[in-house]
Protein backbone atom coordinates (compact mmCIF):
# COMPACT_ATOMS: atom_id res chain seq x y z
CA UNK A 1 0.00 0.00 0.00
CA UNK A 2 3.17 2.43 0.81
CA UNK A 3 4.16 1.63 -2.68
CA UNK A 4 1.28 2.35 -4.44
CA UNK A 5 1.00 5.86 -2.53
CA UNK A 6 4.34 6.87 -3.38
CA UNK A 7 3.55 5.79 -7.40
CA UNK A 8 0.42 8.41 -6.85
CA UNK A 9 2.49 11.01 -5.33
CA UNK A 10 4.96 10.65 -8.22
CA UNK A 11 2.67 10.55 -10.51
CA UNK A 12 0.86 13.71 -9.67
CA UNK A 13 3.96 15.89 -9.64
CA UNK A 14 5.24 14.53 -13.19
CA UNK A 15 1.11 14.89 -14.08
CA UNK A 16 1.37 18.13 -12.83
CA UNK A 17 4.74 19.93 -13.91
CA UNK A 18 4.01 18.19 -17.64
CA UNK A 19 0.26 19.68 -17.74
CA UNK A 20 1.92 22.82 -17.16
CA UNK A 21 4.61 22.97 -19.35
CA UNK A 22 2.64 21.69 -22.25
CA UNK A 23 -0.03 24.10 -21.74
CA UNK A 24 2.14 27.02 -21.43
CA UNK A 25 4.57 26.38 -24.43
CA UNK A 26 4.12 29.01 -26.57
CA UNK A 27 3.91 26.58 -29.96
CA UNK A 28 1.09 25.00 -28.49
CA UNK A 29 -1.50 24.44 -30.58
CA UNK A 30 -5.37 23.82 -29.60
CA UNK A 31 -4.89 20.55 -29.46
CA UNK A 32 -1.67 20.79 -26.88
CA UNK A 33 -3.53 23.27 -24.95
CA UNK A 34 -7.04 20.51 -24.96
CA UNK A 35 -4.40 17.33 -24.13
CA UNK A 36 -2.64 19.67 -20.97
CA UNK A 37 -6.05 20.50 -19.30
CA UNK A 38 -6.80 16.59 -19.60
CA UNK A 39 -3.36 15.79 -18.23
CA UNK A 40 -3.86 18.69 -15.55
CA UNK A 41 -7.62 17.34 -14.51
CA UNK A 42 -6.28 13.53 -14.01
CA UNK A 43 -3.92 14.54 -11.91
CA UNK A 44 -6.11 16.68 -9.99
CA UNK A 45 -8.32 13.65 -9.25
CA UNK A 46 -5.47 11.74 -8.09
CA UNK A 47 -4.33 14.34 -5.97
CA UNK A 48 -7.97 14.48 -4.69
CA UNK A 49 -7.49 10.80 -4.08
CA UNK A 50 -4.70 10.64 -1.91
CA UNK A 51 -6.38 13.18 0.53
CA UNK A 52 -6.73 10.92 4.01
CA UNK A 53 -10.24 9.97 4.99
CA UNK A 54 -11.92 12.76 7.77
CA UNK A 55 -13.89 9.72 9.24
CA UNK A 56 -12.89 8.41 12.85
CA UNK A 57 -12.40 5.66 13.10
CA UNK A 58 -11.44 5.50 16.81
CA UNK A 59 -13.55 2.59 18.97
CA UNK A 60 -15.35 3.91 22.53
Amino acid sequence: MKTWRRIQKIAVAVGMSYGLWLGTNVNATDADSRNAFVIIALSAIIAISLMPDKTDTATV
